[in-house]
């Protein structure tokens, strides 16, 4: 059956936990550990909505109860991984109730065993493959979640130029959209970092005139590499204010096209590629995964400010 947005919502928070588990369990330890809580907890949240799609069980089942629980409404199939999980949920219990800490190679032993829970089961309770779930969904504001589903669309029909302009209009205007909600009463950003330099080059400015080595020239070539120089600061540290990683960030930069706003509002499209040279898919679906993830950066503190009088 179709899933319904509640449903597709929840997945795509169970596998953003998942996923934050992955990463945990890549720390040094004894931070990994906590990875173990975190892994727990995305396939608990798994099996009890499963049991929900699935309209299976009543009151509140244990956690290894589910196989029992969700098996009839599968059969002929079942649930996989039922022994790597209760090693996974014995593990946790030793953790959280008695402070042992699992080994290296335990948390990478789980870490494999999580992995192939949420790839052999999701096909098979809700139709779907894991790879195939959208985090996209705590993406805001809507035009930003949109310009993303229609680059997913972009780049599976293989138009990953397409897809790569429509990415970059999503983060910026999400990048919009949340310092937007901060400004101040006067409209003030405390993201501020310095007026737009956009229309002070030295075109603008009337200096590209004379001949080259003219003192005119001279003059217009050191304005746009001073204009240049402070964009590049004014846009690094916004980014880093926002806590986005600036390391990702760099090479999201280097895929898509720079967008350049006229005075009409619109946006400039300069791709950095040209017709025969598309990205591989690849390089699009980083692009996609980092403005989710630059998404929930920006979510994990996030307000508005009403009082605009």
């Amino acid at each position: 059956m179709p899933l319904d947005q509640t449903t597709v919502t929840r997945l795509a928070f169970i596998k953003y936990l998942y996923q934050t588990g992955v990463s945990q369990s890549h720390a040094p330890s004894p931070l990994s550990c906590a990875s173990l809580l975190t892994m727990h907890d995305a396939v608990e949240l798994f099996l009890q909505l499963s049991s929900e799609h699935l309209n299976a069980g009543t009151g509140h089942p244990g956690f290894m109860d589910y196989w029992d629980i969700l098996n009839p409404r599968l059969a002929p199939k079942e649930l996989e991984q039922k022994e790597s999980m209760r090693r996974l949920n014995k593990a946790r219990v030793a953790l959280k109730h008695h402070g042992t800490f699992p080994s290296d190679l335990d948390i990478e032993s789980f870490r494999a065993s999580t992995t192939n829970f949420f790839q052999d089961n999701t096909p098979l309770v809700f139709g779907v493959a894991l790879d195939d779930i959208s985090l996209i969904e705590f993406v805001n504001p809507e035009s930003s979640r949109q310009k993303l589903k229609d680059a997913q669309g972009q780049i599976q029909s293989g138009d990953t130029l397409a897809a790569l302009d429509n990415i970059a209009l999503a983060f910026i205007e999400m990048i919009a959209d949340y310092e937007d909600r901060k400004r101040n009463q006067y409209h003030m950003s405390p993201f501020y970092f310095g007026q737009s330099m956009t229309f002070l080059s030295s075109f603008h400015m009337g200096f590209k005139t004379g001949s080259l080595s003219s003192p005119e020239r001279k003059l217009g070539d050191f304005i746009d590499k001073v204009k240049e120089s402070i964009e590049a600061m004014q846009s690094a540290i916004k980014m880093l204010a926002l806590g986005i990683d600036y390391r990702k960030y760099s090479r999201f930069k280097m895929l898509t096209p720079h967008l350049t706003r006229v005075m009409s509002g619109e946006w400039i499209i300069n791709r950095r590629f040209k017709e025969d040279q598309k990205p591989p898919q690849e390089d699009a679906r980083f692009c996609i995964d980092f403005v989710i993830e630059s998404a929930l950066a920006l979510a994990e503190f996030d307000y508005s400010v009403n009082d605009r009088r």
